[in-house]
């Protein structure tokens, strides 16, 4: 396939938790650190997975609010720190692939499609945790969460994903789990898909996307059924497409 058909982007932009690696297990295993040594008890793995999503402080403002407790600022700032310490320390250990994610990632490499990264995460969490996985090397951009960049679903993360890959928003594809995501590549005139395994609460063909994938894998067979936006007429109507 070549770049210069319209169906095909010339790069595409994955979120990380919940869509190419399944981090859940370990997430909760430091939170569930962290609320400990405050005798605040513990959540199960699942109700876990619906709480990441937005960064380490909604994701301890969630799991506070999950088991009744009032998050105080205070508590929220001392629970965080000891969250992401908690986090660095025990490494990614639980963490895999979801099923297809390397399938996909040789053949988008075999077009000559440029791969980035775009994270609520915060930065050096992604760059460790894409070692531990192996699959570093297939990423052209990796952008996490950082002091003084808003989050997702504010675009700024995504544009300058792009801006590195350099590759304008509208030949670009999007790729995530949840609302967050939709809204994020919605705003910056990016066309989105949603995988159908991942960390969101909500059912996500009811989220807006252009496609719902099945595994990651269905990926590069799907391009004809991805509208590409015009970069002149701003964000389109979703179109969503279950495989």
């Amino acid at each position: 396939m070549s770049h210069s058909d319209r169906s095909v982007p010339a790069a595409v932009v994955f979120d990380l938790d919940g869509t190419l690696a399944d981090t859940a297990a370990d997430i909760c295993a430091a939170l569930n650190a962290a609320l400990c040594k405050q005798n605040l008890g513990a959540l199960e793995p699942e109700a876990v997975r619906l709480i990441i999503g937005k960064g380490p402080v909604v994701l301890v403002e969630r799991a506070l609010q999950h088991l009744g407790a009032d998050p105080q600022p205070q508590l929220l700032e001392s629970l965080t720190g000891a969250f992401m310490r908690c986090y660095a320390k025990q490494g990614n250990q639980r963490s895999t692939l979801f099923a297809g994610v390397k399938r996909c990632l040789d053949r988008l490499a075999a077009q000559d499609i440029r791969i980035g990264v775009c994270s609520n995460k915060p930065h050096e969490f992604c760059q460790a945790l894409l070692d531990d996985l192996g699959v570093s090397d297939y990423f052209a951009a990796v952008q996490g969460s950082a002091d003084g960049v808003p989050k997702k679903p504010d675009p700024a993360l995504l544009l300058a994903v792009l801006e590195t890959l350099e590759t304008l928003p509208h030949q670009a594809l999007y790729v995530g789990d949840s609302e967050t995501d939709v809204q994020t590549a919605r705003a910056a005139g990016v066309p989105v898909a949603l995988v159908r395994y991942g960390y969101s609460a909500e059912p996500v063909e009811a989220l807006g996307a252009d496609c719902v994938l099945q595994t990651l894998q269905d990926l590069p067979d799907v391009w004809s059924a991805i509208s590409s936006p015009n970069p002149q007429a701003g964000p389109q109507p979703p179109r969503s497409i279950a495989l």
